[in-house]
């Protein structure tokens, strides 16, 4: 295993960190949840989703959006699962959702990655159909970038653990009006 694959897991503890100091509270209990669902479904399709060469980066692609799900739309999927089974854990979440800087940053992060994997995808494809002969961007320069963004996605979580219960109490301090509720 090469340093860039090793480094692709380095995500999974620092999510597995993050939820087991931020366990009480339930937004972030379930926000977490979410991601780290996703991050070890992501690990699980790594060895798959490289045996797909050209189709690589539109997994990425995929698997990007896939990650923005939970930060962009969260509160309502909570609602909707409160509404299919009618457990109180979803209707709290769904009430005390509040959008994190952290979690900002966590949607640039993917836009990013996103923006990159789909350049990767258009460059196999012009390389495959001779209209460049060389690559763009390197896959140094790729990898760079990618370590960075995992790094800089360690920082954002940490943040986001360390930043939990303030949050939260200034959110139980001053009550409903500073929620980002958009389905009332």
């Amino acid at each position: 295993m090469d340093f860039y694959t090793a480094f692709s897991y380095v995500t999974l503890p620092f999510l597995l960190v993050a939820l087991a100091y931020t366990w009480k509270y339930e937004s972030s209990r379930y926000f977490l949840l979410f991601m780290t669902g996703l991050e070890i479904i992501d690990i699980a399709l790594y060895k798959v989703s490289y045996t797909w060469t050209t189709h690589l980066y539109l997994y990425n692609m995929v698997t990007c959006l896939l990650f923005l799900v939970p930060i962009i739309y969260r509160n309502r999927i909570a609602y909707a699962l409160h509404e299919m089974t009618g457990i109180s854990f979803f209707y709290r979440v769904y009430k005390n959702h509040h959008l994190s800087v952290q979690e900002i940053g966590f949607i640039l992060l993917y836009v990013v990655d996103l923006i990159l994997a789909a350049f990767n995808y258009l460059e196999v494809w012009l390389y495959k159909f001779y209209v460049i002969d060389g690559w763009i961007m390197s896959n140094s320069v790729r990898n760079f970038i990618l370590i960075t963004l995992n790094l800089l996605m360690c920082c954002g979580l940490l943040t986001y653990l360390l930043k939990t219960p303030a949050r939260e109490r200034f959110y139980k301090e001053h009550g409903e009006s500073y929620t980002s509720d958009s389905l009332k």
